[in-house]
């Protein structure tokens, strides 16, 4: 049986994008060779690719869900940079001459253009882009025979971007690939234990959590199915953490990305082992998001926020609005919500805090 306060979670979800995507909104560059891109962090310049496509999803999401368009002219310029540097940032193919971060934009295109798909007229680049992001990623996850990557490579963020992508355009043949890759990478073996990941050695980041991922895209291959619910059930609940994970760096982007997979398990699962959580989790993010802007940085140690960290904490937030939640707040049809937008599933809170089970 759904938890009935899931359906009064939603308001406090669009709380919180809107807060978010304030903040991003606020660093984005409006003028200049680089207008529309959202940088890293406050004070950079950079152009961040896959950072602009996350401040897409956030303002996008927050429109999804609330029916406001105050951000409409932030993603109208998130996407006119994201078109415009395209050709810098996707190539030709996922080979060894493209850089680490190649394929992980690939996949943010696909997650930020599934949520914003159909809120303005779009423009058919922008679908073209999609697509061939699509194909790079469908052939890359064919060819893929190193299947323990992290960060930006990791394989099971990308193989969910895809299949929840392909879900939504109704690409039978993407959706096929994606799912003969979950097969073949991972099964429905139980995963690795949450907190038994081991740090990235020798790199500048470690976001991801793998296990995380890999619930995810194991959940959009299987689609909800009460044989999901099963195997989260007696596969996955005995290794959910059962507090928030210190890591040794990036450790907010860490366990918020594990929360989104624990607030979606829940939502699916209905166990309250992945609620409990999803809970202690989150709390902790509050914590430390001490002004309640929506926007963290990656660890303790940084002194901005960070549009990642900021991104996966909103997809935290976000796991647990129910797909008839969604539709119901947006006053349309649940079976014509996008499918990234039906699969993003917290619990009402008191407070600005969510309460537990």
């Amino acid at each position: 049986m759904p938890d009935p306060r899931l359906k009064t979670y939603t308001p406090q979800a669009i709380h919180h994008l809107a807060h978010a995507g304030a903040t991003l909104a606020a660093r984005q560059i409006a003028t200049g060779a680089t207008a529309g891109n959202v940088p890293p962090w406050g004070g950079s310049t950079d152009s961040d690719f896959h950072g602009t496509l996350s401040a897409i999803w956030i303002w996008a999401r927050h429109q999804r869900l609330s029916n406001d368009t105050r951000f409409a002219t932030h993603r109208a310029a998130g996407w006119a940079f994201v078109e415009a540097a395209s050709r810098r940032f996707i190539p030709d193919a996922l080979g060894s001459a493209a850089s680490d971060e190649a394929a992980y934009d690939c996949a943010l295109l696909l997650v930020a253009h599934d949520v914003d798909r159909g809120l303005d007229a779009g423009n058919g680049r922008r679908q073209l882009l999609a697509d061939g992001a699509a194909r790079l990623l469908s052939a890359y996850l064919g060819d893929l025979d190193e299947l323990g990557g992290r960060e930006f490579r990791d394989p099971g963020f990308l193989a969910w971007a895809l299949i929840e992508y392909a879900r939504t355009v109704e690409d039978r043949g993407l959706l096929a690939s994606g799912r003969r890759f979950i097969e073949r990478a991972f099964g429905m073996t139980t995963p690795p234990a949450f907190a038994s990941e081991p740090p990235v050695t020798g790199g500048l980041f470690d976001f991801s959590s793998t296990t995380a991922t890999r619930v995810m895209a194991i959940a959009a291959a299987e689609g909800t199915t009460p044989f999901l619910g099963a195997w989260l059930r007696e596969r996955v609940a005995a290794i959910v953490p059962p507090s928030f994970v210190p890591r040794r760096f990036d450790e907010n982007t860490w366990n918020a990305c594990a929360a989104w997979a624990l607030g979606r398990a829940y939502v699916i699962s209905t166990d309250p082992v992945f609620l409990q959580a999803h809970s202690e989790i989150i709390d902790e993010l509050e914590r430390r998001d001490g002004d309640r802007d929506g926007a963290i940085g990656r660890d303790r140690a940084s002194k901005s926020a960070e549009t990642a960290a900021t991104f996966y904490y909103a997809l935290a937030v976000d796991s647990l609005v129910t797909a008839d939640a969604a539709a119901a707040s947006a006053g349309v049809p649940a079976k014509a919500m996008p499918a990234s937008t039906s699969s993003s599933h917290k619990v009402p809170a008191r407070n600005g805090h969510h309460v537990r089970r």
